[in-house]
């Protein structure tokens, strides 16, 4: 049956992720330190690893002391000496360090109550079977623990096949297609009027979640997280595997390409619990 195998924050908003055994789900239905902080330049814009090269910082967090632990790493170059620091909002904490590596003044933004989410409508977090995951790295060479670097998922799934979250968003119509003998000579198309695909929703630990889509992913999944650089093809290839592994429970028609990988999920608005070990089971959705 399938049940949470990782849980996987990410505190700061375009740093490293810290696994837990078990995380508050908030009434936005985000975890608990997922993305509470984030970093802004003078201006407020968000700096992360789409305009700031945060690759080149290792971080560590003690959550239950609300401090960040940074070095650079290896191939970085000079900088300033491995530190810790509280996660204090404004100019102070971290940021003296961040704005030394990354040549420009940061702050640090913090919202208790929800974080800083990539999609507002889809604030809970993504969810992924590890054996997706798995199959990501087999098609590019790459070890595990660089796919989530790459990809970011929240709760990784164990007990269930490869991209069996899709059919949490997509999942094929149980009504039958008509035979060609039944449509010849119509019109009109008879497999127009079919209705799009309505995700579902699931139970997991004390929390109900409604999945929303499958993630479009970005240049960050073809970038190697560490050095920076970029895979050329690295999304033709993706979609290319994506089209051949496509599941049969699975109706992908209203995706605008196949460059996705991940449910985005909304909670109920009362929140809950998860921890790693609880199943995931259906449920009716959120109202």
């Amino acid at each position: 049956m399938p049940h949470v195998a990782r849980i996987t924050l990410r505190p700061v908003r375009g740093l490293d992720g810290v696994a837990v055994s078990a995380a508050r789900v908030l009434a936005s239905g985000a975890l608990d330190h997922d993305r509470r902080w984030r970093l802004v330049d003078a201006e407020g814009g968000c700096v992360d690893g789409r305009s700031a090269p945060l690759g080149r910082v290792r971080s560590t967090f003690d959550l239950a002391a609300r401090e960040v632990g940074l070095t650079l790493r290896p191939w970085a170059g000079r900088g300033p000496a491995a530190a810790s620091f509280p996660l204090l909002p404004g100019p102070d904490g971290p940021c003296p360090w961040l704005s030394e590596v990354l040549g420009r003044q940061v702050f640090l933004e913090e919202r208790p109550g929800g974080g800083f989410p990539d999609d507002a409508d889809a604030p809970g977090p993504t969810v992924a079977a590890t054996a997706s995951l798995e199959r990501v790295a087999e098609w590019f060479g790459l070890d595990l623990d660089d796919v989530r670097r790459r990809l970011m998922i929240g709760l990784e799934i164990e007990g269930c096949d490869a991209f069996w979250e899709d059919s949490l968003v997509a999942p094929a119509s149980a009504l039958p297609l008509p035979g060609l003998a039944a449509v010849a000579g119509l019109a009109a198309d008879p497999w127009g009027e079919r209705p799009p695909p309505v995700p579902l929703a699931f139970l997991v630990g004390t929390a109900r979640y409604a999945a929303v889509a499958v993630r479009p992913l970005d240049a960050e999944a073809a970038r190697d997280p560490v050095s920076g650089l970029e895979r050329e093809g690295f999304r033709e290839i993706f979609e290319a595997w994506r089209r051949r592994r496509m599941r049969r429970d699975v109706d992908p028609a209203a995706w605008d390409g196949l460059f996705r990988l991940g449910a985005t999920t909304v909670g109920d608005g009362l929140g809950g619990d998860v921890a790693v070990g609880d199943r995931l089971s259906p449920a009716a959705h959120p109202v």
